[in-house]
Protein backbone atom coordinates (compact mmCIF):
# COMPACT_ATOMS: atom_id res chain seq x y z
CA UNK A 1 0.00 0.00 0.00
CA UNK A 2 1.16 3.26 -0.70
CA UNK A 3 0.61 6.97 -0.40
CA UNK A 4 -0.48 8.79 -3.32
CA UNK A 5 -0.15 12.68 -3.92
CA UNK A 6 -1.68 15.30 -6.56
CA UNK A 7 -3.69 17.65 -8.11
CA UNK A 8 -7.60 17.36 -7.56
CA UNK A 9 -10.02 18.11 -10.33
CA UNK A 10 -13.61 18.80 -8.38
CA UNK A 11 -16.89 18.03 -10.28
CA UNK A 12 -19.55 20.83 -9.81
CA UNK A 13 -22.61 18.67 -10.13
CA UNK A 14 -23.99 15.40 -10.50
CA UNK A 15 -21.01 13.75 -13.78
CA UNK A 16 -23.02 10.87 -15.99
CA UNK A 17 -20.97 8.33 -17.51
CA UNK A 18 -22.11 9.39 -20.89
CA UNK A 19 -20.53 12.37 -19.82
CA UNK A 20 -17.17 11.28 -18.83
CA UNK A 21 -16.92 9.85 -22.37
CA UNK A 22 -19.44 10.71 -25.02
CA UNK A 23 -21.32 8.63 -26.82
CA UNK A 24 -19.41 9.40 -30.19
CA UNK A 25 -16.54 8.09 -29.10
CA UNK A 26 -17.97 4.68 -27.48
CA UNK A 27 -16.78 2.29 -30.56
CA UNK A 28 -13.31 3.42 -29.91
CA UNK A 29 -11.14 0.66 -29.07
CA UNK A 30 -10.80 0.05 -25.01
CA UNK A 31 -7.75 2.09 -24.69
CA UNK A 32 -6.43 4.19 -22.01
CA UNK A 33 -4.42 6.52 -24.28
CA UNK A 34 -6.96 6.91 -26.69
CA UNK A 35 -9.77 7.25 -24.29
CA UNK A 36 -8.28 9.82 -22.61
CA UNK A 37 -8.43 11.92 -25.35
CA UNK A 38 -11.68 13.11 -25.07
CA UNK A 39 -12.33 12.44 -20.84
CA UNK A 40 -14.89 14.84 -19.41
CA UNK A 41 -15.76 16.58 -22.44
CA UNK A 42 -19.47 16.14 -21.94
CA UNK A 43 -18.93 17.93 -18.28
CA UNK A 44 -17.30 20.69 -19.21
CA UNK A 45 -16.96 23.17 -22.18
CA UNK A 46 -12.91 24.07 -21.17
CA UNK A 47 -12.74 20.23 -21.72
CA UNK A 48 -14.41 19.46 -25.36
CA UNK A 49 -11.16 19.32 -27.25
CA UNK A 50 -8.45 16.67 -27.40
CA UNK A 51 -6.68 16.00 -24.40
CA UNK A 52 -8.66 18.70 -22.31
CA UNK A 53 -8.90 17.22 -19.36
CA UNK A 54 -5.71 15.12 -19.94
CA UNK A 55 -3.66 17.92 -19.84
CA UNK A 56 -4.52 19.72 -16.49
CA UNK A 57 -2.34 17.28 -14.96
CA UNK A 58 -5.22 15.62 -12.31
CA UNK A 59 -4.50 12.63 -9.98
CA UNK A 60 -7.93 12.53 -8.38
CA UNK A 61 -11.23 13.31 -8.77
CA UNK A 62 -13.71 14.35 -5.97
CA UNK A 63 -17.69 14.60 -6.66
CA UNK A 64 -20.96 14.17 -4.93
CA UNK A 65 -23.55 11.24 -5.54
CA UNK A 66 -23.38 8.81 -7.64
CA UNK A 67 -20.54 9.57 -10.01
CA UNK A 68 -20.21 7.98 -13.44
CA UNK A 69 -24.07 7.31 -12.92
CA UNK A 70 -27.29 7.37 -15.84
CA UNK A 71 -25.53 5.11 -18.29
CA UNK A 72 -24.09 1.79 -19.83
CA UNK A 73 -21.54 0.02 -18.38
CA UNK A 74 -18.87 0.85 -20.88
CA UNK A 75 -15.26 0.54 -19.45
CA UNK A 76 -14.23 3.49 -21.86
CA UNK A 77 -15.08 5.64 -18.40
CA UNK A 78 -12.51 3.84 -16.33
CA UNK A 79 -9.74 3.32 -19.14
CA UNK A 80 -10.08 6.90 -19.92
CA UNK A 81 -9.96 8.43 -16.65
CA UNK A 82 -6.69 5.84 -15.88
CA UNK A 83 -4.92 7.31 -19.71
CA UNK A 84 -5.46 10.99 -18.38
CA UNK A 85 -3.70 10.43 -15.16
CA UNK A 86 -6.63 9.64 -12.32
CA UNK A 87 -5.57 7.53 -9.48
CA UNK A 88 -8.14 7.49 -7.49
CA UNK A 89 -11.74 9.48 -7.80
CA UNK A 90 -13.32 9.71 -3.91
CA UNK A 91 -17.41 10.64 -3.69
CA UNK A 92 -20.13 10.45 -1.83
CA UNK A 93 -21.60 7.18 -3.73
CA UNK A 94 -20.97 5.77 -7.44
CA UNK A 95 -23.19 4.00 -9.59
CA UNK A 96 -22.40 0.27 -9.04
CA UNK A 97 -21.68 -0.50 -12.27
CA UNK A 98 -19.00 1.73 -12.86
CA UNK A 99 -17.47 1.29 -9.67
CA UNK A 100 -17.17 -2.63 -10.42
CA UNK A 101 -15.71 -1.82 -13.97
CA UNK A 102 -13.29 0.53 -12.07
CA UNK A 103 -12.09 -2.40 -9.51
CA UNK A 104 -11.48 -4.91 -12.70
CA UNK A 105 -9.40 -2.17 -14.18
CA UNK A 106 -7.82 -0.89 -10.97
CA UNK A 107 -8.84 2.19 -10.20
CA UNK A 108 -9.81 2.88 -6.70
CA UNK A 109 -13.51 5.10 -6.06
CA UNK A 110 -13.79 5.05 -3.11
CA UNK A 111 -16.70 6.42 -0.69
CA UNK A 112 -15.63 9.46 1.26
CA UNK A 113 -19.44 11.37 2.68
CA UNK A 114 -18.72 15.31 2.25
CA UNK A 115 -15.21 15.59 0.66
CA UNK A 116 -16.32 17.66 -1.83
CA UNK A 117 -17.41 20.13 0.18
CA UNK A 118 -14.06 20.74 1.50
CA UNK A 119 -11.59 20.87 -1.52
CA UNK A 120 -11.77 23.02 -4.20
CA UNK A 121 -10.03 21.94 -8.24
CA UNK A 122 -6.66 22.38 -8.03
CA UNK A 123 -5.93 21.65 -4.19
CA UNK A 124 -3.11 19.25 -3.33
CA UNK A 125 -4.04 16.36 -1.76
CA UNK A 126 -2.23 12.84 -0.42
CA UNK A 127 -4.04 9.58 0.26
CA UNK A 128 -2.73 6.88 2.55
CA UNK A 129 -4.28 3.56 0.56
CA UNK A 130 -3.49 1.78 3.84
CA UNK A 131 -5.17 4.11 6.12
CA UNK A 132 -7.75 5.64 3.79
CA UNK A 133 -6.77 9.21 5.11
CA UNK A 134 -7.54 11.90 2.57
CA UNK A 135 -5.33 15.13 3.42
CA UNK A 136 -5.74 18.35 1.83
CA UNK A 137 -2.32 19.62 1.53
CA UNK A 138 -3.62 23.38 0.26
CA UNK A 139 -6.42 23.92 3.16
CA UNK A 140 -5.56 21.69 6.29
CA UNK A 141 -8.58 19.48 6.06
CA UNK A 142 -8.87 16.00 6.76
CA UNK A 143 -11.35 13.60 5.43
CA UNK A 144 -11.45 9.35 6.94
CA UNK A 145 -12.54 6.64 4.05
CA UNK A 146 -12.34 3.44 4.16
CA UNK A 147 -9.09 1.58 3.98
CA UNK A 148 -8.77 0.08 0.32
CA UNK A 149 -9.43 -3.76 0.64
CA UNK A 150 -6.16 -5.64 0.71
CA UNK A 151 -7.72 -7.73 -2.36
CA UNK A 152 -8.53 -4.23 -4.17
CA UNK A 153 -5.19 -3.20 -3.45
CA UNK A 154 -3.83 -6.14 -5.12
CA UNK A 155 -5.75 -5.54 -8.52
CA UNK A 156 -4.88 -2.24 -8.96
CA UNK A 157 -1.11 -2.79 -7.94
CA UNK A 158 -1.24 -5.93 -10.55
CA UNK A 159 -2.88 -3.11 -13.06
CA UNK A 160 -6.83 -4.78 -13.13
CA UNK A 161 -8.01 -8.06 -12.27
CA UNK A 162 -6.67 -9.55 -15.73
CA UNK A 163 -2.86 -8.89 -14.37
CA UNK A 164 -3.88 -9.64 -10.93
CA UNK A 165 -5.13 -13.31 -12.31
CA UNK A 166 -1.99 -13.31 -14.95
CA UNK A 167 -0.16 -13.06 -12.05
CA UNK A 168 -1.73 -15.50 -9.91
CA UNK A 169 -1.04 -17.91 -12.41
CA UNK A 170 2.58 -17.04 -13.14
CA UNK A 171 2.79 -17.06 -9.10
CA UNK A 172 1.54 -20.93 -9.31
CA UNK A 173 -1.15 -19.51 -6.76
CA UNK A 174 -4.48 -19.91 -8.67
CA UNK A 175 -6.15 -21.78 -5.50
CA UNK A 176 -5.44 -18.26 -4.12
CA UNK A 177 -8.13 -16.60 -6.59
CA UNK A 178 -11.16 -18.39 -4.62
Amino acid sequence: MSVIQGKVWVASNYVMAYDIIIQSFWTAPIDPVENAKWVMAGVEEAFNRENGFSDQGYTFIVAAHNFAGGGKSIEHVITGLMGAGIRAVFADSFARLQFRNAINYGLPFVTCKDIAKGCSTGDELSWDMASGKVSNLSNGQVFQTVPIAPFVAEVAQAGGLMGFVRQKIAEGRVGDLS
